[in-house]
Formats: structure tokens, sequence, C-alpha cells
């Protein structure tokens, strides 16, 4: 068993690179049962996903469908693993949410430093970008997982 039941990648406006880190995870995590969803810190109404995020997802022969949802303080708990993609919103997040826990941000999780940003208002090629990087993230997300998993049997 993981050490997580669930995992949610927190953005700004969740219809970019949180839904598309949700969907890259259950890739990495496919026997695994572990819900992966993603949520918001400024989700006024809901949106649709970025339209430039779902061609890159498509182009990788992955499907996204994806309305954005805003974090809630229920959304936390000991068995939730909170990964920011941008390190500058882990301190929004525990400033916010009275009951955040298990925050980190995605490449301190995997014990690398930096963010992963948005490239809003950018071209195709950096979505492209985007991806690979999340890509890669999630990849090692989901190894220290099942990594830890094996060390508790």
């Amino acid at each position: 068993m993981l050490e997580f039941n669930r995992i949610i990648f927190i953005t700004e406006n969740d219809n970019s690179e949180g839904p598309l880190a949700a969907v890259l995870c259950k890739k990495w995590l496919p026997l695994e049962k572990i819900e992966v969803d993603s949520r918001g810190l400024a989700v006024v109404f809901e949106e649709p996903m970025n339209p430039k995020t779902v061609a890159v997802a498509e182009s990788n022969d992955f499907e996204i469908e994806h309305t954005s949802k805003q974090l809630q303080d229920d959304d936390f708990g000991q068995d939730v693993l909170a990964l920011v993609l941008d390190e500058a919103k882990k301190q929004t997040v525990y400033d916010e949410y009275p009951s955040a826990v298990n925050v980190y941000t995605i490449t301190e999780y995997v014990n690398e430093a930096g963010s992963i940003l948005n490239p809003d208002g950018g071209d195709l090629s950096d979505y492209a970008q985007l991806y690979d990087a999340v890509n890669e993230a999630t990849k090692k997300v989901a190894y220290k997982l099942r990594e830890s998993k094996f060390q508790e049997d």
C-alpha cells in the first residue's frame, strides 16, 4: 500500500499544468489504488482546459477532460499528498488553508530544486516543454511513492 491514498496537484487556475500532472501521474501509477486529481488556488468559476495544454497532451496520446475546481480546506488530510508545481504557491497554500499538511513542491518531493511554471500565453513549443517537464517530474513522484511502499513492507 502506498503512503498516501490521494495526490492533489495544486496550481493557480487548475486549467493547465495541474490537470496535466494528474493525468501523467496516473500513467506512471497504473496499478496503484490512489486517487489523483488537481485543484486551483484562484478558481472563481469553472473553466475548461487550456487548449494548448490539450493539444500537446493529445499529440502524446493523452486525453484530458477536466474542468477547473477550487482547492478546499477539506481536500487535505494525513493520507493526502499535495504537490504544488510553482514554489511560490507552497506558502500560499499553508497561509490560506488551516488544514494543509503534506504540501511540497513537486521538485522538492523528489529531492530536486526549482519550479514548473505555466507558460501562459506562450506558443505550442512552450507547452511541449511544459509537458516534458511535468512528465519527467510525475515519473519521479511515482517512483518515489512505489519505493516508499516497498520500504514499508
